[in-house]
């Protein structure tokens, strides 16, 4: 798996040099398995091999904010009105970085208008950061390798450009080891953050030389 996705990557960088580029910006919704769904961006560059067919490297950013809450109090400030007390026990933070290769198929219905079907490979950093009702900062770092598949319909603007609507499913599970003592031992445990799940997007692509 590493190796094939080494070697995508390395085809996909010598394929940047060629003529006929293709560049894009998607926005959308993405719901992961670890969280609640958010904001999810992505910027797309590369080569378009022919009228039908792509091969790019995408970046995606998604960033989660969520607060652990428990309640304190419950009261009538004004009668008939209840007000809850809430006390924040937690803080947490997560941005989510996905690198893929990405082959783009097209499959034209009329002049306008195109289905596609893409998939790829790729490697994913995320990073959590999270503060404790103590003010116990703490952050992590993990990895993964990761892959996607999807498909949508494209509107041709213009010879140059072309909007995109686009569903899909990603699948990641970035992890870190790290030791901790249990029951007077030292262990080596594994944290994973199941980053899994579909997402829908629009966007624009052009092309240039």
């Amino acid at each position: 798996m590493k190796k094939l996705t080494m070697m995508i990557f390395l085809l996909a960088m010598v394929s940047m040099y060629s003529q006929g580029k293709i560049g894009a910006i998607k926005a959308g919704m993405f719901f992961p398995g670890a969280c609640e769904g958010g904001f999810d961006l992505g910027i797309e560059y590369g080569l378009h091999i022919d009228t039908n067919l792509d091969v790019s490297v995408e970046m995606d950013w998604f960033k989660k904010d969520f607060e652990d809450k428990e309640i304190k109090d419950e009261y009538e400030n004004v009668p008939g009105l209840t007000a809850t007390d809430l006390r924040t026990l937690s803080e947490t933070t997560i941005y989510d970085f996905p690198v893929l290769v990405m082959v783009t198929a097209k499959f034209p219905i009329n002049f306008n208008y195109k289905w596609f079907a893409t998939g790829g490979l790729g490697a994913e950093m995320l990073y959590a950061s999270y503060t404790t009702f103590d003010d116990d900062d703490k952050s992590e770092l993990a990895f993964d390798f990761n892959w996607r598949l999807g498909g949508g319909m494209i509107y041709n603007l213009g010879e140059r450009s072309e909007v995109l609507a686009e569903v899909g499913y990603h699948y990641s599970k970035p992890s870190y080891e790290y030791e901790d003592d249990y029951a007077g031992t030292t262990y080596t445990f594994k944290r994973e953050y199941d980053m899994s799940g579909i997402f829908g997007r629009m966007g624009v692509r052009f092309f240039f030389n």
